[in-house]
């Protein structure tokens, strides 16, 4: 698996298929296509070509949403993409710090297990 994005804490949005004729004219702070939502205190990760948006509850993390993207772009410090189904989603970090989410232990490849010590022989 090939991590392109990792952002936390994001903040995203999500417009419905064909509200947009440009994907990238989803932009944070201007008039946004009926039935767009938007979720806080998030993470966003993109492997491969695979978006997923996490949420922290409190049975552990969730992952909201999982689309593979037809297209991607970044602008400064804004994201947009679009999926292979037509949902447009536009994304940046959360200006909120994050703290005590447990979505900062969260890791997009699943459990994995580590060790510093040699094998014993």
């Amino acid at each position: 698996m090939i991590k392109k994005l990792d952002l936390f804490p994001a903040v995203i949005l999500v417009a419905p298929p064909e509200s947009l004729s440009d994907y990238t004219k989803l932009i944070f702070f201007q008039d946004k296509p009926k039935e767009t939502r938007r979720v806080d205190r998030c993470r966003v990760s993109i492997l491969n070509s695979t978006i997923y948006v996490v949420v922290d509850t409190p049975e552990g993390f969730s992952i909201i949403f999982k689309e593979k993207l037809a297209d991607y772009n970044k602008s400064d410090a804004q994201h947009n993409a679009i999926t292979v189904s037509g949902k447009i989603l536009a994304f940046r970090k959360d200006e909120n710090c994050g703290c005590g989410s447990r979505l900062r232990s969260w890791s997009p490849f699943g459990k994995q297990v580590t060790s510093n010590n040699d094998p014993q022989e």
